[in-house]
């Protein structure tokens, strides 16, 4: 979902499926102690539950109930890899000027119970793993090493599986893991296969995954064309 102009921010639409947040802000002394985070997520668990209990209740009985399919803000690029590591994901540099830095457009896409007979799942736009690229589509390769400590690439780490499962509910066809030596140990590096439809894309795609937003890796980003059969995803 793109903001093509600041009219898109003010608007406000009482049935809209998008929930703009317009700022998250903590007083400077508790700053650093986690306190956004928890209540970022916590924000966050309460729009799921609002799908969650409304989808089940059937609305409530109200026609006009529509289940909020994305959450959505503009940031700046030091708070990137913040909001990455709280779930959302950067779709491209926003076109609204508003000052003199670049701002960012972000969204974080939420889960909507689908129920039948009773029994409710949760579902997003898109929860068919893709396997193979699209046709207008290429294989795109991310190698990278470690440039940090472990006991602060870790939960950057955690963040990345979560994002990368994310991704795949979305219908992205991307896989990610870890080389290995001779006796199966790790230290060989990452490994990431992404299908996209063109390098900029794949390279929007990296620059979210939190080991590369929080600066945990050195990291090169190619393109992969294979000779001699091909690639596909499980």
């Amino acid at each position: 979902h793109h903001f093509e102009d600041e009219d898109a921010m003010s608007t406000h639409t009482p049935t809209g499926s998008l929930l703009a947040i317009h700022s998250v802000v903590v007083l400077e002394e508790y700053r650093r102690k986690g306190v956004a985070t928890a209540m970022l997520q916590n924000y966050l668990e309460l729009i799921q539950d609002y799908n969650d209990k409304m989808t089940t209740a059937g609305g409530n009985g109200d026609d006009e109930y529509v289940p909020i399919q994305s959450v959505v803000l503009l940031a700046k690029s030091h708070l990137l890899s913040f909001y990455v590591d709280c779930g959302f994901r950067v779709n491209r540099p926003s076109p609204i000027v508003h000052g003199q830095e670049q701002w960012y457009e972000l969204e974080k896409i939420m889960a909507i119970p689908s129920s039948v007979d009773g029994d409710t799942s949760s579902v997003t736009a898109d929860t068919i793993t893709k396997n193979i690229p699209a046709n207008a589509e290429g294989w795109y390769c991310k190698t990278e090493t470690f440039k940090k400590t472990f006991p602060f690439v870790k939960p950057h780490l955690e963040a990345h599986k979560s994002w990368v499962h994310d991704l795949r509910r979305q219908g992205v066809c991307i896989t990610s893991g870890y080389r290995v030596d001779a006796d199966g140990k790790p230290g060989g590096g990452g490994l990431m296969f992404l299908a996209a439809g063109s390098y900029v894309e794949a390279l929007e795609v990296v620059l979210q995954d939190p080991l590369v937003a929080n600066d945990c890796v050195d990291w090169e980003l190619n393109g992969w064309i294979g000779q001699v059969g091909d690639v596909q995803m499980r």
